[in-house]
Formats: C-alpha cells, structure tokens, sequence
C-alpha cells in the first residue's frame, strides 16, 4: 500500500496526499482534492459507457401473454418512444412459460406476465401489481348482480377458456378438479377480444383479469372470485445485467410508473 501511495504522490510532483495519524492513514487537503476528483472520472466513465451502450441498442425484444400486451404495453409504448423514437420495438406473444425460458436464454430482453410471483435467480422480477381475477358472464346471467362467486357456485356451468399454457387457466380448472365440481369446457380460444365477444352471445362464460373488461360494458359483467389463493401479479422479468444500460432502466423505469389502460 505504501509503495502505491508514494508512486501516487510522485505522479503529482511529490505534493503529500496522505499522512499517518496513529495507526491509520488520512487524506491531506490535496488527497481529499484527488478523491473528489477521482469520484468524478469514475462517474463519467460510467455515463459514457451507458451512453456508448445505448448507441448499440437498435431493438428492445419484449415477450409478453396477450392480455398484458393489450392492456398495458400501449402507454408503455407510448412513453418510451418518446424518448427513444429511433429503437425498434419487437413484440413477441407466447404464454408464460415460454417467455421465461426465453428470458433464461437472452432470447428476449424484457417479459410481461401474469402469474404467481416467481423467483429464479440469473432472473430480476419485479412484481407491478397485483391483478384481480374474475368471472365473466352475459349482462342477463344469474352471476351478473353478485358481489363475488366460491368456486363451488360454478358447478354445472359451461366455460370459455384461454388456450392451454395459459397460467389462470390452469389455476381455475385445477380448482375446480380438485374440489370435483363438474363444469364444461365449451370453447378454448386464443384471443381475449374473442372470449369476450363469444361471452356475449352466451355461449358460456369466462375467467379473465378483471382489466379486461370495461367497467361500463353492457353486455358483460364481471364477478371476483373469491379465492384466497388467488395471488395473480403483473410482473416485469429481465436478466439483472440490462440494468447497466440507460435505454432499459427507461423502460423498467415507464414500467413501474404505469397503469393498466382499457
């Protein structure tokens, strides 16, 4: 350490930048100078190599399950290409299984999805918000003025589901399986607008984020269900090394600070 010290102190004409006070080594009013100054050449190397990074970044690669896609990227969007009006945005839609696998292999540079929280340790996860879940059903069906449904009211009823790999999907049949109501599955469609739109001409009824549907729509209605399990959170997932760049500290940034949009 000494031999270090003295070659700092002969680079800037011998001037004493440390001295020894007992046991311990403290700056002098020029070393104190020096570090202020050090601080300052760390802090714009920083900035120049967010900046060069960000020079390279033509395209943001966002994985994301349809129902976020429609509801919430928008005014992400929105604001982001306001700051960054010449990066390409890239949307790929799958479920969320893929979009964390896509994640884990640098396929991707951010997912959106609603699930239970997860944790995986290469995987930053930020939990937005947490999402209520609902049934969804025609204007004129007996759910349509009830505050809230049990799972057991739904016996005998006649659903429309998302596709498989959908994760509330999964969790709605799980529990209606395990607590053996019977129900049907009349329709599996891809598309939320779709499931909406077959709700309405009655042809069974849904289970979606209660976002999906207009608070003032009449001709659907949503009930909560009531189901302590019930933890769904819209969640950002990135690997933790894209922090190191100003362009996704933007968007996790624009991410936390919006809402869902109908």
């Amino acid at each position: 350490m000494t031999n270090h010290i003295q070659k700092l102190e002969e680079l800037y004409g011998g001037v004493r930048l440390f001295e020894r006070k007992g046991k311990q080594m403290k700056a002098t009013s020029s070393g104190e100078l020096l570090y202020d100054y050090a601080v300052k050449i760390l802090s714009l190397y920083q900035d120049s190599h967010s900046a060069i990074g960000d020079q390279e970044i033509k395209t943001l690669t966002i994985g994301s399950i349809e129902t976020v896609a429609l509801y919430f990227l928008p005014e992400i969007l929105d604001k982001f290409k306001k700051l960054y009006p010449d990066v390409h945005i890239r949307i790929i839609p799958s479920n969320e299984r893929n979009i964390i696998q896509m994640i884990k292999e640098k396929e991707i540079d951010f997912g959106l999805i609603l699930d239970f929280p997860y944790y995986i340790p290469e995987v930053e996860n930020l939990l937005l918000e947490k999402q209520p879940m609902g049934i969804v059903v025609p204007h004129d069906h007996k759910f349509a003025n009830r505050r809230e449904l049990e799972i057991k009211d739904l016996t005998d009823e006649s659903f429309i589901l998302t596709e498989k790999g959908c994760t509330y999907r999964a969790f709605l049949l799980e529990k209606l399986n395990g607590e053996s109501i019977s129900h049907d599955i009349s329709m599996e469609l891809s598309s939320v607008e779709t499931i909406k739109k077959a709700i309405k001409n009655h042809w069974g009824i849904g289970f979606l984020p209660l976002f999906a549907v207009e608070e003032n729509d009449q001709f659907l209605k949503t009930v909560p269900l009531n189901d302590t399990a019930l933890n769904f959170h819209r969640q950002l997932l990135y690997r933790k090394e894209k922090k190191q760049l100003n362009v996704f500290n933007s968007f996790i940034d624009i991410c936390l600070n919006s809402t869902i949009s109908k």
